[in-house]
């Protein structure tokens, strides 16, 4: 970027939970946390997308507080400068909020004038440098003060997206010039959105914006001065932590009003401008969508893990942890996990919002955390769980440690799978080689740490009382 233009910061939104993605995705670990498509998360894939453009350490990820562990975890295993600024809410309030306090931390910790490159995680782009053609095109009209969105030319009439009428021609031949925004239009219905492809001059409407960061706040001071003050009073009162991150006070957080940045202030503010661009986007809503972005056999197939079909075309099939054999199906999509299955028609996806819906009224602990869980020194995975009885099998990384001052108010048994574990109980220290076990009664104070260079993997069986 020039140097006579601000600071350009990606913000990054890590929120949201993608139930249209269940069984894979939950509530802990949310569509941009998980791997969907390839060995990376989505919000790893927006990392890299963003910094090829911006410097590392001027991101900015707002992520919900419950998920920091992962969220931290995935952008240290790329770049430590990617986790340098994250500001964590202790409750979701919709996209104002976390814009709103992406700018105010931008405004102190940067500059007035920073554009701040507003950034959904879950989404999907694979034409880097159509994306950076237009981000280029777009930052002169930012930093002049104008808020600007992305539009993506259309190929379909879908009715799943929101859609913007720009005064660019109406062919949508236009590479990459910014227009002003005539209006923006919810997610219509088919014939309505088939009236506006064939009419032209109608982008969608990704979900990025590009604006300096005193402007936003200018227009949300005109246009929402509660969600703004609110937000202000939050900002001040919030605790930075050495690691990189900001903790705003629930108390606080939570009064600020919900509403989305779109209806906050980008359908309301005048100096509102778009950019074309074409950079093969998908906000991967859907396990169709997911379909349609894999590779596929020669019957259309997208196949991922241990799969075996037979007489099957057009499905979509994951299997995450045993043998999915799929015969004689067309046009399914089959999501195999350590405790569900889902199998729906590929197309649908409000069957599968709805069934998420009926297990949240049951209280199902199936949309809420999968079996493994991350942990700040490692994983744990439950492989039984009875009257009598937890057994789970545990994943401790190189130089990390479990700890209880307190003890714990069960008994324990300990296998070692594999590595070296370095026990130390009541004060006494003692190494635990692999194929080797430890028992530890209840109430017993205890240290379980790995000083291996290795990950050290163990069973752990709890024996209720």
């Amino acid at each position: 970027m020039s140097a006579c233009l601000p600071p350009l910061l990606p913000v990054i939104l890590a929120g949201g939970a993608g139930t249209r993605l269940w069984p894979v995705s939950r509530e802990t670990m949310p569509k941009h946390l998980a791997n969907l498509i390839g060995d990376e998360s989505l919000l790893q894939m927006t990392a890299k997308r963003v910094t090829a453009i911006a410097d590392a350490d001027k991101l900015i990820t707002v992520a919900a507080q419950h998920q920091d562990l992962l969220i931290k975890r995935q952008l240290n295993s790329i770049d430590p400068k990617l986790a340098r600024h994250r500001l964590l809410e202790p409750i979701g309030r919709n996209t104002a909020a976390a814009i709103a306090l992406a700018a105010l931390y931008a405004r102190r910790t940067f500059s007035d004038d920073a554009v701040l490159w507003v950034c959904p995680s879950d989404h999907l782009m694979q034409n880097q440098p159509a994306l950076t053609k237009a981000v280029a095109e777009a930052l002169p009209a930012a930093a002049e003060g104008d808020l600007l969105t992305f539009g993506i030319q259309p190929t379909r009439p879908e009715t799943g997206y929101g859609y913007i009428k720009s005064t660019a021609p109406a062919d949508n031949s236009a590479e990459n010039t910014v227009s002003r925004v005539e209006r923006f239009v919810e997610k219509p219905d088919f014939e309505t959105a088939e009236r506006m492809v064939a009419a032209g001059g109608y982008l969608w409407n990704s979900g990025m914006f590009l604006f300096r960061a005193d402007r936003i706040i200018e227009e949300l001071a005109a246009h929402e001065p509660n969600i703004l003050s609110a937000t202000e009073a939050a900002f001040e009162a919030s605790t930075a932590h050495d690691d990189g991150s900001l903790h705003p006070p629930r108390a606080l957080y939570e009064s600020i009003p919900s509403q989305p940045i779109d209806k906050a202030v980008m359908e309301r503010a005048t100096r509102i401008a778009v950019v074309p661009c074409d950079p093969d986007w998908t906000d991967l809503g859907s396990w169709h969508a997911i379909w349609e972005m894999s590779e596929k056999d020669e019957d259309g197939n997208a196949a991922r893990g241990d799969v075996l079909l037979s007489k099957t075309s057009n499905c979509l099939v994951q299997a995450n942890g045993r043998l999915v054999a799929c015969a004689g199906i067309h046009d399914l999509a089959v999501i195999e996990t350590e405790d569900a299955v889902l199998v729906v028609d590929r197309t649908s996806s409000e069957p599968v919002k709805q069934i998420v819906g009926t297990l949240n009224e049951a209280e199902r602990s199936e949309t809420q955390a999968h079996r493994d869980l991350d942990r700040t020194w490692g994983r744990v995975i439950l492989l039984d769980d009875t009257e009598n009885h937890e057994v789970r099998r545990l994943e401790i990384f190189a130089d990390q440690a479990i700890e209880a001052i307190k003890g714990v108010d069960v008994d324990l048994h300990w296998f070692i799978l594999s590595g070296t574990a370095v026990l130390t109980r009541n004060g006494e220290r003692m190494t635990l080689e692999t194929g080797t076990s430890a028992d530890l009664e209840a109430g017993t104070a205890y240290r379980l740490g790995n000083d291996g260079p290795s990950t050290l993997h163990l069973v752990q069986i709890s024996k209720r009382p």
